[in-house]
């Protein structure tokens, strides 16, 4: 196992800078969901440049490389190859070449470590003790249709044995070198609503001839502001409106006001009562204020939840390559949605935070990730494999 290890790590350093190279062009021609055309071709001429097998998805953007050693199980790594529709702002060489749209979320990082672990899991795969999927998904920022489920509906992983499911996210707060994981949720689901009030118009000084539709939307998200004191404070909670929009003039007594907002927790019952409340809260005004009114109130992501066993069989790998002091193994979970989660329909999924050391956050306009964080996801990720036992 020594010498794999030297092997792999030889391997790493040997490819480094053509992957970084890669890492950069694709930042360079950031493409949104469903419409990673150039992302999509890029990634299958640069492995087949490396004599490896990769498919291209029938009726999706994106692409898939299967490594068999003729092993009884697989273990599927994915990444996500999406950018973001924002104007870049960061003066790197290899900026945005796609006016408008940026990769402000890493997955150019993403990706350069997916093709990263094709290539070098590929050179080292007699040694591996389970087959390889890589996995480059589209649209993972398309909420509530990401690329996840469209992924699992292609039909790639049917009559394969998958017995873990790996992600992992860029995370601009932590150094590089470290990563952050736990057991059990660490991604919320990700819900949207959409509140139509409907009152009537009349005029200003007339206003006993109107429902007025303001009024009325200020008791709304005043009393969904409020859901979240019903909710245990123990547990990652957020209900908030992000939106507001009317029509008319000063001196007319509004109509309508929609209203749009996110529901993100980490339970799956308090998801279910939140719900419940905000469709109760409308009732309530309905009958208070005399309005009427229509909601739309869609399931985004689900929670993303980390399977105990396969996470403690990668807390124990990453100690022993980062060092204890650098595996953060029971951070808080994030109310960011993901649509990872959606892969525990296929198998156990484990899922971490890759440091990226950047001083600003995902999706700024100003993110620039530290590339040095490759180089650590790929010994991390390759030893994991390499040394991964299904029967401890």
């Amino acid at each position: 196992m020594g010498k794999s290890i030297h092997k792999l790590n030889k391997l790493i350093d040997d490819n480094i800078d053509e992957i970084i190279f890669q890492r950069r062009y694709l930042h360079s021609i950031p493409e949104l969901g469903y419409k990673e055309f150039k992302t999509t071709d890029s990634i299958i001429n640069f492995l087949k440049r490396r004599n490896i097998n990769v498919d291209r998805f029938n009726d999706i953007t994106g692409a898939y490389v299967k490594i068999n050693n003729n092993c009884e199980d697989t273990v599927v790594l994915r990444v996500d190859i999406d950018a973001l529709p924002l104007t870049e702002n960061t003066n790197l060489e290899f900026s945005s070449k796609h006016e408008g749209i940026m990769h402000a979320c890493g997955h150019d990082v993403h990706i350069a470590i997916g093709l990263g672990l094709a290539i070098i899991l590929n050179e080292i795969k007699e040694s591996l003790p389970v087959n390889i999927m890589v996995v480059f998904q589209p649209a993972e920022e398309c909420n509530p249709e990401g690329g996840a489920k469209k992924v699992i509906d292609s039909g790639i992983f049917e009559d394969v044995n998958i017995i873990g499911i790996i992600g992992f996210h860029i995370w601009p707060s932590y150094k590089v070198g470290e990563i952050g994981i736990k057991k059990g949720p660490i991604m919320a689901s990700s819900d949207k609503f959409e509140i139509l009030i409907k009152g009537e118009s009349s005029h200003a000084a007339e206003p006993q001839n109107g429902i007025d539709a303001i009024s009325a939307s200020i008791d709304v998200i005043s009393m969904i502001n409020n859901i979240r004191k019903e909710i245990n404070p123990f547990i990652p909670t957020i209900v908030s409106v992000g939106q507001i929009n009317s029509k008319g003039r000063y001196n007319i007594v509004c109509d309508s006001v929609e209203i749009k907002g996110t529901v993100r927790t980490i339970d799956e019952d308090i998801r279910t009562k939140i719900h419940e409340r905000i469709r109760n809260i409308l009732e309530g005004v309905k009958l208070s204020k005399g309005i009427d009114y229509s909601i739309h109130l869609e399931n985004g992501y689900d929670i993303v939840i980390n399977d105990d066993r396969l996470t403690k069989k990668f807390i124990k790998n990453a100690i022993s390559v980062l060092g204890e002091e650098n595996v953060n193994s029971d951070i808080s979970p994030s109310l960011i949605g993901e649509d990872f989660g959606f892969y525990r329909e296929v198998a156990p999924i484990m899922y971490f935070h890759l440091g990226g050391d950047s001083i600003y956050p995902l999706h700024s306009d100003n993110l620039i990730i530290d590339e040095n964080a490759i180089g650590i996801a790929l010994k991390l990720l390759t030893s994991f494999i390499l040394n991964y036992n299904k029967n401890n």
